[in-house]
């Protein structure tokens, strides 16, 4: 049977339910869900006194706009580590090594949860585009979306790839998570800035134009981006699928 296979809209469907109910059941992973959508609604409330504080004190406009390029690439690594965390669970008990005994087996099982990453990140970054990005046009908003999702499953893919427990896992995500500061590099008002474009947030705040110096044609930083995006998807799952044994 091949990797397809899990994909059927009743096996797909039972294998979200059983996540969904082992979500439920841990606090940690359920207040992880919960908090994804949390910068979106911060921004909405908070963005004007953000920046009136922020002109106020230090002289500095639109701060928002620079805190919008984070904060769109939050929610990716609030799924991505709920996912990851998943992946460590059913290695380090047995159910994702004991899946290669399935019809579904351990490849077939791993594209189903980086395919809900990828729907449950695109879902929460096209609510929250208009919210934090209201000056980006729909395709642009879904450009950013894909990154964001492929930014999802880099960090649901790194736990298993590296991390060997929970315990490593925890220590990893706080690494991981500064990776999504990653977009102010293209903040820096010079071509050199492009030599952060190996952290795939950094393509985020590069669309967004966060940088006052001449950019690259859009068409130009977007095949970098994916370029970028998928490399590191790629390596990660390879790394991942061969920890799980």
């Amino acid at each position: 049977m091949s990797v397809l296979s899990v994909f059927a809209p009743r096996r797909f469907g039972r294998l979200f339910l059983s996540d969904a109910m082992n979500v439920s059941r841990d606090p940690t992973l359920m207040f992880g869900t919960v908090l994804s959508i949390v910068p979106a609604i911060a921004f909405h409330f908070g963005a004007e006194a953000m920046d009136r504080a922020a002109l106020a004190a230090f002289d500095i406009e639109a701060l928002s706009r620079y805190v919008a390029a984070v904060a769109i690439c939050l929610p990716a690594f609030i799924i991505g580590w709920v996912t990851g965390f998943l992946f460590l669970e059913d290695r380090d008990e047995g159910p994702l090594l004991a899946l290669d005994t399935t019809p579904t087996g351990k490849s077939g099982f791993m594209a189903y949860r980086i395919s809900v990453t990828v729907l449950l990140a695109v879902g929460v970054t096209l609510v929250g585009a208009p919210i934090m990005i209201p000056e980006a046009d729909w395709p642009l908003a879904v450009l950013i979306s894909a990154l964001v999702a492929m930014q999802a499953v880099a960090s649901a893919l790194v736990l298993p790839a590296l991390a060997r427990n929970k315990v490593e896992g925890l220590a990893i995500t706080k690494l991981v998570n500064i990776a999504s500061a990653g977009a102010l590099l293209a903040a820096i008002p010079s071509p050199l800035r492009y030599l952060g474009g190996f952290v795939p947030t950094f393509w985020v705040g590069e669309l967004l134009g966060l940088s006052s110096s001449p950019h690259l044609p859009m068409i130009v930083i977007a095949l970098l981006a994916f370029t970028v995006h998928i490399a590191a998807a790629v390596v990660l799952y390879r790394f991942a699928n061969r920890q799980a044994g």
